[in-house]
């Protein structure tokens, strides 16, 4: 009677250290799919550094054959639509589906801040169409906060100048979002060859426009938000 006590307590231990580590490693796979449950923020553990996946926007060319010689003032949405052209992928993506020829035309029709006084469109002009379309902005400050913003998933729309996407003296809007290992993934409303990379956060900061148009809000850059 006594060896089946003995039995059964032992038993009965051997069955409680078992449920113990069950429900340990269930806690911790518990602890991992939690840690994992976000698709756009994944912290690498074994090299401590934060990785944001990229929004995925529609692919528009202020060159495509459906609008490029459509013309307004004193360009061409081929030649100067690559403010309308970014607004149009990224309204897309936070609003409704927009084409570059519908923000262009609002732009344009709305006010004088797109081939008027200037080739291209201003900061000005590209706030009052993220308002249009329901959406806010706020300025980028520092690049510091460029980094904080697309770590956090937001989108970025910003105007650069000569560099990576602009040969020459003039200046360039591209859509930015987000992060891995101190670079940021691009689209490019111009350049096959550009689009859809990832390029250095600090290279593509020095090279933001300082062009008094592209910063009439405050800055080249602005974060773009429903």
């Amino acid at each position: 009677m006594k060896k089946r006590i003995s039995m059964i307590l032992v038993g009965s231990l051997l069955l409680a250290s078992f449920n113990d580590v069950k429900a340990d490693l269930l806690k911790e796979q518990s602890d991992k799919v939690e840690s994992f449950t976000s698709e756009d923020s994944i912290m690498n553990n074994a090299t401590g550094k934060e990785s944001v996946k990229p929004v995925k926007f529609p692919q528009y060319y202020q060159a495509d054959a459906r609008w490029g010689s459509k013309r307004y003032g004193i360009s061409n949405m081929k030649i100067s639509g690559c403010v309308p052209t970014s607004l149009s992928m990224v309204l897309s993506v936070l609003k409704e589906e927009v084409t570059p020829v519908q923000v262009a035309d609002y732009i344009y029709n709305t006010s004088t801040e797109m081939n008027t006084m200037f080739v291209g469109t201003s900061s000005d002009g590209a706030a009052a169409a993220i308002e249009h379309w329901g959406c806010n902005y706020r300025v980028i400050n520092s690049k510091d906060d460029l980094k904080v913003a697309l770590k956090s998933g937001n989108i970025v729309f910003g105007s650069v100048g000569h560099g990576l996407f602009v040969k020459g003296n003039g200046t360039h809007a591209i859509i930015l979002s987000g992060y891995q290992n101190g670079k940021v993934h691009a689209i490019d409303p111009d350049n096959q060859e550009k689009t859809n990379k990832w390029y250095s956060i600090d290279e593509i900061w020095s090279q933001r426009s300082m062009a008094p148009e592209d910063n009439s809000v405050g800055g080249p850059f602005m974060v773009i938000s429903k």
